[in-house]
């Protein structure tokens, strides 16, 4: 370590534990900011996702009500059931694929209804607030015209979709 004079070699100091400890008084960069833009940029770009499935808030595009409460899943094997949206049928407690809502929701320029992508916990509100459908959208769900056939109609129970509370809500207000 030392040359026959005692001094350091090279000159310089020999590696202290202490002197290499990093000092947190330091003045860093904060980077918060930066991490917390980028983190909006990507929630911006990608779709909230719970379980596999995204959800989403159809209103009206004429009046702005709520028409639907939805789910898709795009990470799904099959380009069908990617392509497929499961709506909230409130009194029977099931998603089922919805043909009408899968075929507008791929219509870009006029669609009936606007698509709000929303987390699970804000699906699990809107789930009480959702109207129950008329006797001929079940009719137009149950007898699908193109996109899907009758085999591709398949139904999610709220339970497993949106949880245990949710449906036990459903339940009682039903």
């Amino acid at each position: 370590m030392d040359d026959v004079r005692g001094e350091p070699l090279g000159g310089r100091m020999p590696h202290d534990y202490f002197f290499a400890v990093p000092n947190y008084t330091d003045t860093l960069p904060d980077y918060r900011r930066l991490a917390r833009e980028s983190g909006q940029s990507i929630a911006a770009t990608r779709p909230l996702a719970h379980n596999g499935r995204v959800f989403w808030k159809l209103t009206d595009a004429d009046s702005g009500a709520l028409a639907w409460l939805a789910f898709t899943r795009p990470d799904a094997r099959s380009a069908l059931v990617r392509r497929k949206v499961s709506t909230l049928i409130p009194y029977l407690q099931v998603f089922m694929a919805n043909w009408f809502v899968s075929v507008d929701h791929e219509v870009t320029d006029q669609g009936q209804w606007i698509y709000t992508n929303i987390d699970v916990y804000e699906a699990r509100e809107l789930a009480l607030l959702v109207p129950q459908p008329t006797a001929g959208d079940m009719k137009r769900i149950t007898r699908p015209e193109s996109l899907l056939t009758l085999d591709d109609i398949d139904r999610h129970k709220v339970t497993t979709v949106l949880g245990k509370g949710t449906a036990q809500v459903l339940r009682t207000r039903r």
